[in-house]
């Protein structure tokens, strides 16, 4: 196979699992030549990425991408996550995403409420510049960018969460530099579950930097999925005249050189 031939090869399959253009990521790889078309996150990376994938929450309402991500652009150390506008016809997926993601500390009157944080324990704010919304790991140089909203709506949207969080009883820690006494405290609570968590992290991860896949091999008007143990489980629902190719999908999300080090076992179709 020729550097050409291979080259445009690497760009398909990178433009079937990100949801970017052939030709961009076409210059991409040429400009990166070593570099895999989807290339895999480190561990740190791997964590926060699962985090999001996890919090984008699969489970609700329609959206016109899989888990309303409409685009990735993944490097080794930094992805790119492009969301829809909306969640379903009513809810703000920028907004879903602050909710879910940015932890807090219940301080209000219920004790049952304070004990764990929301949001996700460890996610930092960096920035909002043009770019987008930077998120982080405390501790780590892990990175995630959400794009959509230009800067000027996601400060609105930032600083409205601020207001919601204190009209709840709820502290903002997505400021801290470092894990916080109660975060620390949190995690501290069941460390061996946290470390399996953080070692399949890689399965959340890699479905995450190929989720356009569920919109460009094949073509379901509705992608839904949740959490099942380590694992997870994904439901696609299809109109009745549009065909349905699981094979091919398993084909690409397994792919013998570019894709996840996943067995697929296809033990029935009730479809």
């Amino acid at each position: 196979m020729s550097h050409g031939d291979l080259l445009t090869q690497k760009a398909r399959y990178r433009s079937r699992c990100t949801g970017i253009g052939h030709q961009t990521g076409l210059q991409h790889l040429q400009d990166l030549q070593e570099q895999e078309p989807v290339p895999a996150a480190n561990h740190d990376q791997t964590r926060l990425e699962a985090a999001v994938f996890e919090r984008l929450d699969g489970t609700i309402d329609y959206c016109a991408h899989p888990a309303g991500v409409a685009r990735v652009h993944p490097s080794p150390d930094h992805l790119v996550v492009d969301v829809d506008s909306k969640l379903g016809p009513k809810h703000s997926l920028p907004k879903h995403c602050l909710q879910t993601l940015l932890p807090t500390q219940y301080t209000g009157p219920d004790e049952d409420e304070g004990r764990e944080p929301g949001g996700i324990a460890g996610v930092r704010l960096l920035r909002v510049d043009a770019a987008g919304l930077h998120l982080g790991l405390a501790g780590t140089d892990a990175r995630v960018t959400i794009t959509g909203p230009d800067s000027k709506q996601w400060q609105t949207l930032v600083t409205e969460h601020r207001a919601s969080c204190h009209d709840a009883n709820l502290v903002p820690l997505w400021d801290a530099p470092a894990l916080t006494p109660f975060e620390t405290a949190y995690l501290a609570a069941d460390p061996t579950w946290w470390k399996e968590e953080a070692d399949h992290a890689w399965v959340a991860s890699g479905l995450l930097r190929r989720i356009a896949l569920f919109h460009t091999v094949t073509k379901p008007y509705c992608v839904r999925y949740w959490r099942h143990g380590l694992g997870w489980k994904f439901e696609l629902r299809y109109e009745h005249d549009v065909p349905m190719d699981h094979e091919a999908l398993l084909a690409q999300l397994t792919h013998p050189r570019w894709g996840m080090p996943l067995q697929a076992t296809l033990e029935h179709c009730v479809c």
